[in-house]
């Protein structure tokens, strides 16, 4: 999905003209890169939910499961992993702060999921072919990021939290 969204963001580059049809053209393919970029971090989250809590599961299974994700959810619930919102229950549960890597993570799920909503509805959203690239970017740094700690402790926690965040917080 991210190789989509980088070849959304080079279509037409080379060797088009400036006319307004090809900058309607290449509007399109900003905003279409933009969606997917956020759908390749958001599809990398959502793998590792299934390759955690049913790693044997058939693919009918898998499939449900990664159902489960709801967006607007996945936001709020990257919010408060972010320093400003980091309190309980988190803090007894991954201690007085989370790594670089899971900020750069959640911090990058909700820049692209905005993003990503002007891209998709807000029709006098202005996007260039640079703002393209550096969602683009953003999508690559969180899922290199999460790929450093999706094994450990906290990655654990931010899946679960993803998942059971409404269960989490009854236990203030």
């Amino acid at each position: 999905m991210i190789t989509h969204a980088i070849d959304l963001a080079a279509d037409g580059v080379n060797g088009v003209s400036p006319t307004p049809a090809n900058a309607r053209t290449r509007n399109i393919c900003d905003r279409r890169a933009v969606s997917a970029a956020y759908y390749a971090l958001f599809h990398h989250l959502n793998g590792s939910v299934v390759d955690l809590i049913a790693p044997h599961v058939s693919v009918v299974a898998n499939h449900r499961i990664r159902r489960w994700l709801e967006h607007i959810e996945m936001k709020k619930v990257c919010g408060r992993f972010l320093p400003a919102q980091l309190d309980q229950p988190l803090l007894a549960l991954i201690g007085d702060s989370v790594s670089p890597d899971l900020r750069n993570v959640a911090q990058n799920f909700i820049t692209l999921q905005e993003a990503r909503h002007n891209a998709d509805y807000n029709v006098g959203y202005s996007l260039t072919s640079e703002d393209a690239r550096q969602f683009i970017l953003l999508a690559l740094v969180a899922m290199d990021s999460w790929d450093r700690i999706a094994t450990s402790a906290e990655a654990n926690i931010f899946i679960l939290s993803l998942l059971m965040w409404k269960n989490w917080e009854k236990e203030r």
